[in-house]
């Protein structure tokens, strides 16, 4: 027998079984009250992708921008006027434990004043392009290419993906990362720009630096080469967009661009401006989702439980202790009674009547 096991079985000889059942049973209590605090952090340990969670739009708009429409005469022309660019996600099947798939719908729109908004959709109506794709619940990686319809062809056509878009990782760290870029159709690094304090909670910066790029040679489209007073144009693309993100959770709480596109021909002449845009979301918007972000991802799902455990914990532990005290109450008393002689049916021990015997 080892040299402390010796001492230690003497300890546990001398209490009684009633002390030991009530040391048991405080660990036992002390146990269920730290599973009671742990639990919610260990189940939101790897917050996925919520399947239940509702359609999200990341809004930005720039007071004044360029674009360009076409004429009843089938010319181009540019028109400054306010903008509003519009990246609108959803949820949708096939999904299951790992992955999920999304629908975004990405808009570009002249903001009309409010008497003539709605009236004529194709003068407000820029571009509109719907993006279908599968990403892991997690991590937000592409699993697998990505599906385009434009408004212009509405043929679904298959574009190759990779790194993320709407959704960084859980645990978002404070380094590069690879994300997509609609217009690109292609990742473009988003590095890390500072942490940053939203209401108390830390917010992590991103910006992707677009340089310049020939769009015509990445792909083609109804825009990436058209005739423009008798020139042929080259759609051109440069630009930055900054991505704030809940780092926890990895989900895009806010996004700002400052964008522009225009054409030009082989030998760099510019010719036209395409779309030249300069917005953010709005704060309140930009709120209202880091909230909704806060309440799906960092509320416990199990707090009943954990109140549950945490006071079950807390009962069984005063009562262990209540029993751990008890006993030796019983035997103070007992010892004072042997002290007097006093027996428990009130009558006088043997060893106090024979020294009353010789007191007489």
């Amino acid at each position: 027998m080892p040299g402390w096991a010796e001492p230690v079985c003497k300890v546990i000889g001398m209490l009684s079984r009633s002390r030991i059942v009530s040391i048991l049973l405080i660990g036992l209590g002390a146990a269920l009250i730290a599973v009671g605090v742990l639990l919610p952090k260990v189940i939101n340990a790897d917050p996925k992708l919520p399947l239940d969670l509702p359609a999200t739009s990341y809004t930005m708009r720039a007071a004044e921008g360029v674009s360009t429409k076409l004429t009843p005469e089938g010319k181009r022309e540019e028109v400054v006027a306010p903008l509003r660019r519009q990246l609108h996600g959803e949820l949708i099947q096939p999904a299951d434990a790992n992955k999920v798939s999304l629908r975004v719908g990405v808009t570009e729109m002249r903001e009309l004043p409010p008497e003539v908004a709605g009236t004529d959709p194709l003068q407000e109506l820029i571009d509109a392009n719907i993006w279908t794709f599968t990403i892991d619940r997690l991590t937000g990686e592409f699993l697998a290419p990505a599906t385009l319809v434009d408004r212009m062809a509405g043929v679904p056509r298959a574009v190759d993906v990779t790194g993320h878009w709407v959704k960084f990782p859980a645990g978002t760290e404070q380094k590069e990362y690879p994300v997509f870029d609609d217009f690109m159709h292609d990742s473009v690094p988003a590095a890390f720009v500072a942490e940053e304090d939203r209401g108390g909670n830390k917010i992590l910066h991103f910006r992707q630096t677009i340089a310049k790029t020939n769009l015509a040679q990445k792909y083609r489209s109804y825009v990436s080469q058209v005739m423009v007073d008798d020139k042929s144009g080259f759609l051109q693309y440069e630009g930055t967009r900054d991505w704030w993100v809940e780092p926890h959770s990895g989900s895009v709480i806010d996004v700002a661009e400052n964008i522009n596109l225009w054409w030009e021909t082989r030998e760099g002449e510019p010719i036209m401006t395409y779309f030249r845009f300069d917005g953010k979301m709005s704060e309140a918007d930009s709120s209202r989702l880091l909230a909704g972000t806060l309440r799906v991802f960092k509320t416990p799902k199990l707090q009943p439980w954990s109140i549950g455990l945490i006071t079950g914990g807390a009962i069984l532990m005063f009562f262990a202790i209540v029993g751990a005290v008890r006993p030796a109450s019983r035997r103070k008393a007992k010892e004072g009674d042997s002290a007097t002689g006093d027996q428990p049916d009130g009558r006088v021990s043997g060893e106090a009547r024979i020294e009353l015997a010789d007191a007489e």
